[in-house]
C-alpha cells in the first residue's frame, strides 16, 4: 500500500466527511446473527468502518458468531463491565451508539461532542469517557441517556484513552500535541500532561496500574510513563514502523505493539524493555490489538478484513478470521459473553 493510499485511509478513520452532512438518526436493521446464546471465551468485538458493523469473534473457534449494522463509519468501542453492553463512537456522525449484546442490535444513539473517537466506561458502569478529536476535549456521558454530564479541554486530537481499574482517572493520547493527558474524572480536571514521542495514538495500563504504555505513531517508538504521583515518561523505546496499536499481556510481563507501516507485530519485554527477536508479520495494514485471554492475543488487519490470532506465549499466528471490511479496532467482552 502506497504512502498515498495510507493517508487516504487514515483520512477516512479520523476526519470528517461529506457524509456528516447526511446524517440522520440510525434505525437498526437486522443483524445477521445466531439465535442470543451464551458464546464460548474468549469472544471478542471487532469493528469494521467501512461496512459499518461490529462482529462477535470466536477467538479458539475461529468463527464469526454475529454481526450488528451499527451508523456509519465506526472507530472506536468499549463494553460495560458486565459485558452486557457496547458502545462504538462514529466520528464523522457526532454520534456514540449503543449495543445491546443479548439482542444484537443497537437500541441508541446520542450525539457527543464534535468527533468522538476513543470511549471507557466506568467501572460502574454508569458513565462514558470519550475523547473528541476535533473538539480537544475529553467529555463524560451519563451511559444511560447519553446526557454530557462533564468535560475538559485537552491537548489537540485526543485519541485512544484508557481508565484506571478504579475509575478515578483517564489517560488521554493527545495526537497533535504530542503528550498525554492525566484527567480526575470525578470532576473532569486534568491533573498532569507528560510528554510523549511524536504522534501518540494508542495506550494500555500495566494490570497493576503502575505503568503506561503510548504508541508513538510518527516517532515509531513506545513511551512507557510511571503513573505515580507525578506522572512521568520513565523510558522511550524504538518499536516499529508507524505503532498503531498497543496491549498488555496479563500477567504484566509483555507488551504487543502492532506496527501499521511494517506489519509486524512487536512484543517487548516489560522487565528488561527489550524488544523480542521475533516479529511476525500481521498483515498489510494491522491497527489495533487485544489481549483475549492469557494465552491469546489478536489485532485486525484493515487491508486484509481479517483478525489476526496471536499466541502470547511463543508470538506465533494460529489463524486469521475474516470479519466486515476495513476492520480498526477490537476489544475482548468481559466474560467471554
Amino acid at each position: 500500500m502506497s504512502a498515498a493510499s495510507r493517508r487516504a485511509v487514515l483520512a477516512l478513520a479520523i476526519s470528517a466527511l461529506a457524509i456528516s452532512a447526511l446524517a440522520v438518526p440510525f434505525a437498526a436493521g437486522p443483524s445477521r446473527a445466531e439465535p442470543p446464546s451464551p458464546l464460548p471465551s474468549p469472544l471478542m468485538a471487532v469493528v469494521s468502518q467501512k461496512a459499518a458493523e461490529v462482529a462477535l469473534v470466536d477467538i479458539d473457534a475461529r468463527a464469526v458468531r454475529a454481526v450488528i449494522a451499527v451508523p456509519a463509519v465506526p472507530a472506536g468501542l468499549a463494553a460495560s463491565p458486565d459485558g452486557a453492553t457496547l458502545y462504538v463512537t462514529h466520528p464523522d456522525l457526532s454520534l456514540v451508539s449503543r449495543i445491546d449484546l443479548a439482542a444484537r442490535r443497537v437500541t441508541a444513539t446520542f450525539k457527543a461532542g464534535l468527533q468522538p473517537f476513543g470511549i471507557a466506561v466506568t467501572p460502574d458502569g454508569r458513565a462514558l469517557l470519550v475523547s473528541d478529536w476535533s473538539g480537544d476535549a475529553l467529555l463524560r456521558l451519563d451511559a444511560a441517556t447519553g446526557a454530557e454530564t462533564g468535560r475538559v479541554a485537552i491537548g489537540k486530537a485526543p485519541a485512544g484513552l484508557v481508565l484506571d481499574a478504579a475509575g478515578a482517572l483517564a489517560y488521554v493520547a493527545d495526537r497533535e500535541s504530542n503528550q498525554v493527558s492525566v484527567v480526575r474524572v470525578a470532576d473532569m480536571t486534568r491533573l498532569a500532561t507528560v510528554p510523549v514521542g511524536r504522534a501518540p495514538f494508542a495506550l494500555a495500563l500495566s494490570p497493576a496500574g503502575d505503568r503506561l504504555y503510548v504508541a508513538n505513531v510518527q516517532s515509531g517508538d513506545l513511551s512507557i510513563l510511571d503513573t505515580g504521583a507525578a506522572p512521568r515518561e520513565i523510558a522511550r523505546v524504538k518499536i516499529g514502523l508507524m505503532p498503531y496499536g498497543v496491549a498488555v499481556t496479563a500477567d504484566g510481563s509483555r507488551v504487543l505493539v502492532s506496527n501499521q507501516q511494517s506489519g509486524r507485530l512487536a512484543v517487548l519485554d516489560a522487565g528488561t524493555l527489550a524488544v523480542v527477536p521475533e516479529q511476525p508479520r500481521l498483515g498489510s495494514f494491522p491497527e489495533g490489538i487485544a489481549v483475549a485471554s492469557p494465552t491469546r492475543a489478536a489485532a485486525v488487519d484493515w487491508a486484509e478484513d481479517e483478525v489476526v490470532v496471536i499466541d502470547i506465549g511463543t508470538s506465533a499466528l494460529l489463524g486469521r478470521i475474516k470479519v466486515g471490511t476495513s476492520p480498526r479496532n477490537l476489544i475482548a467482552l468481559p466474560g467471554g459473553r
